[in-house]
């Protein structure tokens, strides 16, 4: 799109808030353009073609985590360095701090990510400064969605916070080396200043041989623990957080945790399996608990290796995920990598994790058998949309899967919903002419579209048109995956490439619509691809609604 038609498209969309008196709207939109404007800079430094170099900043007791990200970057072709401890000049290109609040000096704001590792549940660390150093970074990195949640209280929030949960890494260095088993268990961490942990500690050593490591990391932590049977992983504050960082580690090598449970541990799916829980302040469920792992210690220890490999996928995912929202990487890059899901489906629930509050009440309503897909971003939000459309096409086409069901999470369900959607799938599998798409709601109608069929099935109009515009509720056939799949991210042309407006232009489309529709969409969320409010879209949506059934009348009475 050319300067002129970006400040044509800005000042109606001005006048239209100005129009509504919605003079609130008006100045998050702006300020919401501004960020944008404010960020153009470091992206084309970020693309720059000779490559840019980046430092990764960390404390000894984070190597494992930075030499992760190094790795990664590695793999999307990104020079970077490991850093431990503190340097006086800042001569990379971009930098990864991580625990920023450990550091004097830090690389300038609109150069850094800064990784934030701390807990949420103590606020000793989330001082007025810490806050200040995360808002002022260009980008915020967060490896737990209950922290997400509450750096959202501290007006830390989408789109600078990026969602990165700590997996682990699938590198030859930290394999384990079938060295002899020293130990039962191994605790590795600050026990000196934890009444609670040393309770425990000192009750497991009354029956097993348990090492105590203080102040030990790289290489002579990792030969510590390859000699152990498993780790024990007690918490410093009570309703802790689960300690990723740790025991992801820890299953890097082979090793399988023995851990107090968390109130988020069901965020990490993929350890299962490696980790074995106990409820969390009960000395006598451990040491039940380290009694059953060590009776099946070597079912644990295979089970280890599929949850490492598991957690490292998810890692590479979620951080070439991060790369393509900030431009660090071409558009299309994303698309290459394999996904992440916490279980297979044909049914995907596409949600933002940083948009904690719409990813929170999606997953308490989550349809039967349906699996939630952390969304691609994008500085532009309508290529992340699309690219996550295109890139779970591929999935689902990789997987030789004859259809995909994706709801996006400003979806409203009605409470029949699991039902309704049997009910469709029932008549769509069982009609004769052919389909591409099924919409569950549209917000416009293409002024060209026409009714090509009208069924009347157990009480449900079904509308078949040869346009479509809204993915908020759709059921994609083989024929539309292969539509979604050829998207092309680069195009940046946003009146005409969008992902419902791509696939509206296609020729002999065949959308099935049932009227009323099946789904609504919440007024109260905020666009996250255009930055407004979601109730400038119902009255789009009620006059969508109004066209088809005033087209499928027309239809009926010509062919009576």
């Amino acid at each position: 799109m050319t300067k002129l038609g970006n400040s044509l498209t800005l000042l109606t969309n001005g006048l239209r808030y100005l129009k509504r008196g919605d003079l609130s709207g008006l100045l998050r939109r702006l300020k919401w353009y501004a960020r944008e404007r404010s960020n153009i800079k470091v992206r084309r430094l970020l693309a720059k073609e000779n490559g840019a170099v980046w430092g990764v900043l960390c404390t000894p007791h984070t190597e494992f985590i930075a030499r992760a990200i190094s790795g990664r970057l590695f793999e999307n072709g990104i020079g970077s360095e490991v850093i431990i401890g503190e340097i006086d000049q800042f001569d990379h290109d971009f930098y990864v701090v991580l625990c920023p609040q450990m550091f004097k000096q830090l690389p300038p704001a609109n150069r850094r990510a800064v990784f934030q590792l701390e807990q949420s549940v103590s606020s000793r660390w989330f001082n007025k400064n810490y806050i200040r150093i995360l808002n002022d970074s260009f980008a915020v990195l967060e490896y737990s969605l209950q922290n997400v949640s509450f750096l959202e209280t501290k007006k830390v929030s989408y789109p600078k916070v990026h969602y990165l949960p700590i997996g682990a890494v699938a590198l030859d260095e930290f394999e384990g080396n079938g060295l002899s088993k020293k130990y039962d268990f191994v605790f590795y961490g600050d026990s000196l200043s934890s009444e609670r942990r040393r309770r425990f500690l000192e009750q497991l050593q009354k029956k097993y041989n348990v090492k105590i490591c203080k102040n030990i990391f790289g290489e002579e932590m990792y030969e510590i623990i390859r000699q152990a049977k498993a780790v024990i992983n007690i918490h410093y504050y009570e309703g802790a957080l689960l300690e990723t960082p740790r025991i992801c580690e820890c299953i890097s090598l082979g090793v399988p945790v023995l851990s107090e449970s968390t109130i988020d541990q069901y965020d990490y799916p993929e350890l299962e399996g490696a980790v074995k829980f106990f409820d969390e302040g009960s000395v006598d469920r451990m040491m039940q608990a380290a009694a059953e792992l060590l009776d099946d210690v070597e079912a644990y220890r295979a089970s280890t290796t599929d949850a490492a490999l598991l957690s490292a996928k998810r890692f590479n995912f979620m951080f070439d995920r991060f790369l393509a929202a900030i431009g660090a990487v071409p558009a299309d890059a994303i698309l290459k990598s394999p996904i992440y899901l916490s279980a297979e489906s044909d049914f995907f629930v596409l949600s933002l994790p940083e948009t904690i509050e719409r990813r929170r009440a999606i997953e308490f309503n989550r349809p039967d058998n349906s699996v939630v897909f952390d969304g691609v971003r994008n500085a532009l939000g309508w290529i992340g949309c699309g690219s996550s459309f295109n890139i779970l096409a591929r999935h689902a086409l990789s997987r030789n899967q004859e259809r995909m069901l994706v709801i996006e999470d400003d979806v409203l369900l009605p409470p029949d919903f699991n039902e309704a959607v049997v009910e469709i799938l029932d008549y769509l599998l069982g009609r004769r002419e052919p389909w591409d798409i099924f919409s569950g709601l549209m917000a416009d109608v293409h002024p060209d579209a026409s009714v090509v069929s009208v069924d009347f099935v157990n009480g449900r109009k079904y509308v078949t048109i040869d346009k479509m515009t809204s993915t908020v509720f759709n059921i994609y056939n083989r024929s539309a995956l292969k539509i979604l799949s050829d998207w092309d991210p680069t195009d940046t042309d946003a009146l005409n490439n969008t992902i419902d407006r791509y696939i509206e232009k296609k020729d002999n489309l065949r959308v099935v619509v049932s009227v009323p529709f099946i789904v609504g969409h919440k007024e109260d969320a905020t666009s996250t691809l255009w930055g407004f409010e979601n109730v400038r879209y119902a009255p789009m949506i009620a006059e969508a609604q109004r066209k088809i059934e005033a087209l499928a009348q027309d239809w009926c009475d010509l062919n009576k």
